[in-house]
């Protein structure tokens, strides 16, 4: 896409446009110099047409300052500006970007931006000028992560103990940077008592889990990997980045004590996958 501006990072004393678009949105200039706001004004020719700030902070970004130009608005400055924002917060490795807006819930809902509640944001945005006293209690807090999580599905016949175990140890190992999914190429319908028992003794409730059919997850590929537990040709081609084949015993027939050398050697293997990824 060509534009018909072109956008330079400034700082407020090089620029004192920054201040004025500012003052004319009824933005906050109060803390403007500060040395750790990176702004960007966007230019039609010479003439300012519009402004954005970054503030970093914990490996967070708040983004902040954004303002147009009456003349210019409508015209896509601020869709430019946000581009250029963002591409400069992921080449920092920033995680989550966060901002704070009265007006622009709508308009930032549309960029990949949701709505969450004050008490959600980290403790380095919380501290921040603008979260604590510059913008009103009112202001609604909206976020976008940076950081798309890796999908991960684990796969055996029955979907009743090893490829459940494997679900819930990724989910528990990997948070918020894995969507974990498990299933089987012939269901069983049901979890294994003794695979719930097994992971109830490490605190996770495995009774909340159904036994799906691949048909059921493949709404979700294209994954990053697929993990199957040694179910050899029984197991079909799901779209994946990588195919993993662990060659796990199959535990539904063994006792108490060989059943948790089971679950503690998928524990290993999750454990590990998370981290190479």
């Amino acid at each position: 896409m060509q534009h018909q501006f072109s956008v330079h990072a400034v700082t407020p004393a090089g620029e004192e446009a920054i201040s004025r678009l500012l003052q004319e949105n009824k933005l906050p200039v109060a803390d403007i110099a500060s040395s750790s706001i990176q702004f960007w004004i966007a230019k039609k020719d010479t003439t300012p047409a519009g402004v954005i700030g970054l503030e970093q902070s914990g490996g967070y970004g708040l983004l902040r300052s954004m303002a147009t130009a009456t003349a210019f608005r409508n015209q896509g400055v601020a869709a430019f500006l946000v581009h250029t924002l963002e591409a400069y917060a992921k080449e920092q490795k920033l995680k989550d970007i966060y901002l704070l807006t009265e007006t622009a819930e709508q308009y930032f809902n549309k960029k990949g931006y949701h709505k969450i509640s004050r008490d959600q944001a980290p403790a380095a945005i919380q501290s921040s000028a603008e979260f604590s006293h510059l913008c009103p209690s009112t202001a609604i807090l909206m976020k976008k992560s940076l950081t798309q999580p890796k999908k991960l599905l684990f796969v055996c016949v029955e979907n009743s103990n090893r490829s459940q175990m494997s679900q819930a140890f990724a989910s528990i190992v990997g948070g918020d940077a894995v969507e974990a999914y498990s299933a089987g190429s012939k269901p069983s319908g049901i979890v294994n008592p003794k695979a719930i028992a097994a992971m109830k003794e490490l605190g996770y409730d495995l009774s909340t889990h159904d036994s799906k059919s691949l048909q059921e997850v493949e709404q979700y590929a294209p994954f990053d990997a697929v993990v199957t537990m040694g179910c050899g040709d029984a197991c079909p081609w799901m779209p994946a980045k990588q195919f993993i084949d662990w060659q796990i015993p199959d535990p539904r027939n063994m006792n108490e004590e060989e059943f948790r050398k089971v679950r503690d050697l998928i524990k290993e293997k999750v454990t590990a996958l998370i981290a190479k990824l």
